[in-house]
């Protein structure tokens, strides 16, 4: 029997320990204060700016989870509270929203406030405003999301990235059973091929982050259980992309595209297209983001069960990425508007109720939400709160964020793989691009 849950969700969240999104499809929010004081003259200073006229222009980017209504909703309820504020909603072509942000701002047309950007790649024009303190102790979680001290994006709850789903129909016809070990994983991949399904799907072209989630997991898994604070030791010239711990973890994911275990045509079909493969049957298995959840829990045709990355050992370990949306512009001609639109944006309940059932959000501390788990959901939240949380490879905030520019130079190197080049080759060329890209912005 369905029971109602009150999403409470206890997230033991550290610095080391900050996820995505960024550029991560995550939502979420709270009904109070993270301190869960009552009104204080602060509420009262922000009432009182929310009477100033304002006109503001907010990025967002539409998905088949976080749909044109969900958005025009959320600004809808805020703009009835706020009768005086203007709110224009500026849509991003595509899911990559920090690539037409970085548009924007060249042009001279950077929105006020920008939802779910990469804030990495906009440090070193200082192009972001960091949140005041009024706003920072209202967001649950919003501490994990600072860097050097300073707070430029407000997160609205966390993902796992990635887990594996699959196709049950399609394991049972192979004989395969879930997987715990990598050499089990291995197994199930020949059961299916053997069956004459194709094991694993990726995806590309306009979007090359879909490429990586399997990649992405599997160092998340191995790299970064071993070695946590990963990316400040890659900043600190400690180690490499070409190190051993790195490189092996490269490997199990290249001797699978070199079996042919993924669809052959990856690199020529987008996100959205990934998707709809998967769910009509074309491949049985799906490394992606928690957000799937939504999607599989939306179609019928097919019974959809859910793995995380296995390990050499078995153990469980959970690439989970904190995250945005909500950053300012360091521009903007109304801040406290900008700030508090940001701030109730991440902490209204509508809003993370709407994120919870659509996109499968995990809400963070202090964020309680009423909603019936569906049994997916159910058991990729029992997953996350087992085995040892890690950051999601590629998907860091805050101070454990890579440099600018270096997740789209992975998934080119993660696609130049695909072609052909080898994994020496392409580790060697992300170490010599992170030592450019960090000499420019010292």
């Amino acid at each position: 029997m369905k029971r109602f849950m009150s999403l409470c969700l206890a997230l033991i969240i550290t610095a080391a320990l900050a996820g995505c999104g960024s550029s991560s499809t995550t939502n979420g929010a709270s009904n109070a204060p993270a301190s869960g004081s009552a009104a204080s003259p602060e509420a009262s200073s922000e009432a009182k700016a929310s009477e100033d006229p304002a006109e503001l222009n907010v990025l967002v980017f539409e998905t088949p989870n976080l749909t044109a209504q969900y958005w025009d909703a959320a600004i809808k309820r805020f703009t009835d509270k706020h009768p005086n504020i203007k709110v224009n909603k500026i849509v991003s072509p595509d899911v990559d929203r920090t690539k037409y942000a970085k548009q924007l701002l060249a042009t001279g047309q950077f929105p006020d406030v920008l939802m779910s950007i990469s804030v990495q790649d906009f440090l070193a024009s200082k192009s972001l405003m960091a949140f005041e303190d009024k706003y920072v102790s209202q967001v649950p979680g919003a501490d994990t999301m600072a860097i050097d001290g300073k707070v430029y994006q407000l997160p609205w709850g966390a993902q796992t990235i990635s887990y594996i789903y699959y196709n049950k129909k399609m394991f049972e016809k192979a004989g395969a059973t879930e997987p715990k070990t990598w050499a089990e994983f291995v197994d199930v991949v020949g059961k299916l091929k053997a069956s004459g399904v194709t094991p694993l799907l990726y995806g590309g072209a306009k979007d090359p982050w879909s490429t990586t989630f399997l990649l992405d997991g599997i160092i998340s898994t191995d790299v970064y259980s071993k070695v946590p604070d990963w990316v400040a030791k890659r900043k600190k010239g400690e180690v490499k992309f070409s190190d051993p711990l790195f490189k092996n973890a490269v490997l199990k994911w290249k001797s699978l595209v070199e079996s042919k275990a993924f669809n052959e045509d990856g690199l020529a079909i987008s996100y959205s297209q990934l998707q709809d493969a998967f769910l009509k049957g074309k491949g049985a298995m799906y490394p992606m983001g928690s957000w799937f959840v939504a999607a599989a829990n939306a179609q019928t045709d097919i019974e959809v069960g859910v793995f995380p990355i296995p390990t050499d050992d078995g153990s469980i370990v959970t690439p989970y990425s904190v995250g945005g949306p909500a950053s300012v512009s360091a521009t903007t001609k109304y801040p406290e508007a900008a700030q508090m639109f940001a701030t109730e944006f991440v902490t209204d309940p509508a809003t993370v109720v709407e994120a919870v059932k659509s996109d499968a959000l995990i809400p963070l501390e202090g964020q309680k939400v009423d909603y019936v788990y569906p049994p997916l959901f159910q058991k990729v939240v029992e997953m996350s709160n087992q085995g040892k949380k890690v950051n999601a490879f590629g998907w860091e905030n805050g101070d454990s964020a890579m440099i600018s520019g270096m997740v789209d130079e992975f998934n080119k190197a993660a696609q130049n793989m695909i072609l052909g080049k080898s994994v020496d080759a392409e580790l060697a060329a992300l170490d010599a691009k992170w030592d450019e890209i960090s000499s420019r912005t010292k």
